[in-house]
């Protein structure tokens, strides 16, 4: 005689859309993670070094290597500000991601498709939202 399982204890299996879904869900949770993971590194080698600061001298030389390193430093920061907002921006991603919410579009609600999800699993916005973000605006100019 063969016993049933209660439906609590069935899994889901391949050809289920929500079991597909939810496999999907995890793989974009691991590649933000990953894509984290990354973001953190390079945060860490942005930070500042303490033989960063060097002794400068009144001579030519040494006030052309203190622009340059001057450059480096704005560019190192421009960069560690970028990294924080991404960073910022994947955190808000991986709490929709919890809350259940991820997959669909901010702007319109309607889901993105499951390959927009897979090469870009940080998008928020469906593809015609995106284009509609990323047209550019007209600027009217008064005539001369």
């Amino acid at each position: 005689m063969k016993v049933k399982k209660p439906a609590t204890q069935i899994q889901h299996t391949r050809t289920d859309p929500n079991s597909a879904k939810y496999d999907a869900r995890a793989v974009d949770a691991a590649k933000l993670e990953a894509l984290k993971q990354r973001l953190h590194e390079d945060m860490a080698k942005l930070s500042p070094q303490d033989g960063d600061r060097t002794p400068y001298g009144g001579d030519f030389e040494s006030l052309v290597a203190a622009a340059q390193l001057a450059s480096q430093h704005e560019t190192d920061e421009l960069l560690r500000r970028r990294l924080e907002r991404r960073l910022a921006e994947l955190d808000r991603i991986a709490r929709r991601l919890e809350q259940g919410s991820y997959g669909t579009c901010e702007q319109c609600g309607a889901e993105i498709p499951e390959e927009r999800l897979a090469a870009l699993p940080d998008t928020t916005l469906c593809v015609a939202c995106q284009r509609q973000r990323e047209r550019p605006r007209p600027s009217w100019r008064r005539a001369a």
